[in-house]
């Protein structure tokens, strides 16, 4: 619209006012002009005052700015003296000063634009440049995240990914999309009466996909966002599992919340984060994290722990989340609740000493063999390629997984995959029948056993006649316990002892520290999602499948199924006759009263209908397997046939927070192994004996002094607490104001 038009459709609104019957009020209310009372009087004022020129926006050649150069630069040298300064605070001093009231979203942006962002307070004694504020031991974890780099890669990652989407085609064209429902908002916020609209509540659960195709992506705050800012939520989403007891966002408002301020620098409420976490979603930013936290860890503990073996083992585990929803998703056996139900499954990557590197969530149950390869493969760039080994040896990667993996066909593909597997048989797969080439029984290396290698032939189910030959090892425990393993490592280059040692070594080195992780960061619950109606492509083929076996069975049966029928309508009639002399008598005391007459032809009718009855069975038994397999796929057909469609789950916002709690896990074991000489201790021991301390912070000399309380009661742990902050502090890591942490125990 030009500016002629604007002007000419102002006036012509206007005009239409003056004329109408109406009072103002019941013009604007009757009808929805482009502007409302409010405007229409201002504008009234501007051509008594100016003219229709002063109608004209002159906003787009430099006049009429409230924010002039004159106020940019008192605000420029406010920032500069103190940067810890609030947008409220520069709102009142521009008040103050100019006698104007600037937003203070133009002042945010101002600040943005000229890198000038918020920084942690200093509440100092200007003789001595100290100050003071609360803290506590949690701040150990911040610092070493801080420390090893992984904030500033999660921060690079997600801003990357903004760069991505701010440059696609679908952030251009979301420009366009107009705000919805703008007569349910109050000043941007979101009403009462929005949510309650039948359309806002339908789409509360709407797939992720479904709702980009409305979104204001250009809206977002998150593409306005600096580094800093960025930094800081990225630490506040972090610290998440110190700051709640759940892991949950919507719990960062209880009072044990409020350690966010020292911990990121800024005491954000549940709804800050909970938009910051929505926008991230709406960004699907957590294929970017999950790449980016695997190639971190992968070379982080690839440097601290590097390997002149030829052979680097991965532990495959999966974690299986219960999703209560009424509606019918994909299913799986969830354990822990020992049932069969809706649930997502995440598949967890992680190298020989245990330390989750890379994962993968699955609708339903996840098909081990297809999904552990494809993430092998995604993830075998990042993976150390023998750079510690002599350069003619090549590193073979070895796939350890439970019982639960081991089905035929995921063998087969490992096999042919180009990596070697080891994992047990469980009871029920294994009998001596399937033995063969025996070797004699030889004393266990590492363990009270006697083992015994052998070959063993396996049948899959899935595939009748194929028989799949592998290398086995049977532990015989002295508890006269027996346990078979399977492998294809070449016995050539693992031995018996190995392969056994290699497995039963995931129970210390990822299956407790896995168990661990899981109970204290709650990554066993689905944190968010939204769902999708498909179909469900096996019920679809079983229902064409049953359809078939019906129609060909109803053929076959054609002349008993027409006597059969004949049968039943007369068996009808005798019913609808019975009924209506049931209808004539009367109930007495539990006996039916009825004339002579009529209770003598209600018997014959009786007995008709069991003639018919006994002669619909006679005709069945002439054909009894078939119509047996008739009635059986009928019953079949009946069962499954609602089952057509079912909710895909969107798994987006579940994957972000996984990723922050998997790189809090790795965190905690780099404290562990770094300032505590990898003495093994739980998550939860770490927040009962360490992360609850209290203290005190103070900034001094370019230094966050952190002074931990010393608990009485645990001295041997407050001793070796006291060493962890030497080795912590030789590392001379910087909080982002640039202060370096200090800290000790008082």
């Amino acid at each position: 619209m030009t500016q002629a038009e604007r002007v000419t459709k102002i006036l012509h609104v206007m005009k239409a006012v003056e004329k109408s019957s109406l009072s103002v009020n019941g013009y604007f209310k009757e009808h929805t002009p482009p502007f409302g009372r409010k405007q229409y009087y201002a504008y009234k004022k501007t051509l008594r005052e100016r003219g229709i020129a002063g109608l004209y926006d002159q906003r787009s050649i430099g006049n009429h700015l409230k924010f002039t150069k004159e106020m940019k630069h008192f605000v420029k040298g406010l920032l500069e003296y103190q940067r810890s300064i609030s947008a409220l605070d520069i709102q009142n001093a521009l008040h103050h000063e100019f006698d104007i009231l600037i937003s203070q979203s133009v002042i945010n942006a101002f600040r943005r634009k000229n890198d000038l962002g918020w920084i942690r307070s200093r509440d100092c004694h200007q003789e001595d440049d100290t100050c003071s504020e609360e803290s506590g031991a949690s701040e150990i974890v911040v610092a070493l995240a801080l420390g090893s780099g992984l904030i500033e890669a999660l921060v690079n990652a997600i801003a990357q990914c903004i760069h991505t989407r701010r440059e696609s085609d679908a952030f251009k064209e979301s420009v366009s999309i107009q705000t919805d429902y703008p007569d349910f908002r109050s000043k941007g916020r979101f009403t009462s009466a929005y949510n309650a609209l039948p359309q806002v509540r339908k789409s509360r659960f709407t797939p992720l996909e479904e709702k980009l195709k409305t979104k204001r992506l250009a809206s977002m705050r998150i593409f306005h966002l600096s580094k800093a800012t960025m930094r800081r939520y990225t630490l506040a989403l972090f610290s998440l599992p110190l700051v709640t007891t759940n892991g949950r966002v919507s719990s960062v408002d209880s009072p044990k919340g409020n350690a966010l301020q020292y911990l990121c620098g800024v005491n954000y409420k549940a709804a800050t984060l909970d938009k910051h976490v929505r926008e991230l979603k709406y960004l699907q930013v957590s294929e970017h994290l999950i790449t980016a936290t695997a190639k971190f860890w992968i070379a982080f503990w690839g440097a601290r722990n590097p390997s002149e073996s030829i052979f680097a083992c991965y532990y495959l585990d999966g974690n299986t989340k219960a999703l209560w929803s009424s509606k019918p998703c994909h299913k799986g056996k969830v354990t822990m609740l020992g049932r069969v139900m809706n649930c997502l499954e995440q598949v967890f990557i992680h190298d020989g000493q245990g330390h989750p590197l890379y994962f993968q969530t699955f609708n339903g149950h996840a098909a081990l063999g297809k999904n552990a390869l494809k993430m092998i493969d995604t993830i075998s760039a990042y993976l150390p390629q023998g750079a510690h080994v002599e350069p003619r040896l090549t590193v073979n990667r070895i796939l350890i997984m439970d019982g639960g993996g081991n089905g035929v066909k995921t063998l087969r593909e490992l096999s042919h995959s180009g990596y070697y597997f080891i994992t047990m048989l469980d009871s029920n797969q294994f009998t001596e029948r399937k033995v063969k080439f025996l070797s004699g029984a030889k004393r266990y290396e590492y363990g009270e056993a006697y083992v015994v290698e052998c070959t063993v032939e396996l049948e899959d189910s899935r595939d009748k006649g194929y028989i799949f030959e592998t290398r086995a090892v049977q532990v015989h425990w002295d508890n006269k316990r027996t346990s078979v393993l399977i492998t294809s490592v070449p016995a050539t280059l693992f031995s018996t002892d190995t392969v056994v040692k290699s497995y039963f070594d995931r129970w210390p080195a990822q299956e407790l520290s896995f168990k661990d992780m899981k109970n204290g960061l709650n990554i066993h619950r689905v944190v968010g999602y939204g769902k999708k109606l498909v179909d469900n492509p096996t019920v679809l083929a079983n229902i064409e499948r049953l359809q078939g076996h019906i129609r060909r069975l109803e053929q076959e049966l054609q002349g008993p199924l027409k006597e059969i029928q004949d049968v039943e309508k007369h068996c009808l009639s005798q019913i609808h006759e019975e009924r209506r002399y049931r209808e004539k008598s009367l109930i007495v005391n539990g006996k039916r009263t009825l004339s002579e007459h009529d209770t003598q032809m209600l018997k014959s009718i009786q007995k008709e209908i069991h003639r018919l009855r006994r002669k619909i069975k006679t005709i069945e038994q002439k054909h009894n397997k078939s119509f047996n397999a008739l009635k059986k796929k009928k019953t079949e057909l009946a069962r499954i046939i609602d089952k057509k469609k079912r909710y895909r789950v969107d798994m987006e916002l579940d994957q972000i927070m996984t990723c922050f709690k998997l790189s809090f896990a790795n965190i905690c074991c780099y404290l562990l192994d770094e300032c505590f000489h990898g003495e093994k201790m739980t998550l939860q021991r770490l927040f009962d004996t360490i992360f609850e301390l209290r203290g005190k912070a103070r900034i001094e000399d370019h230094q966050r002094h952190i002074s931990i309380e010393r608990n009485p009661k645990q001295e041997k742990m407050m001793k070796k607490l006291a060493l962890a902050f030497d080795g912590l502090n030789r590392m001379e890591i910087k909080d982002p104001s640039g202060y370096q942490y200090n800290f000790q125990l008082v």
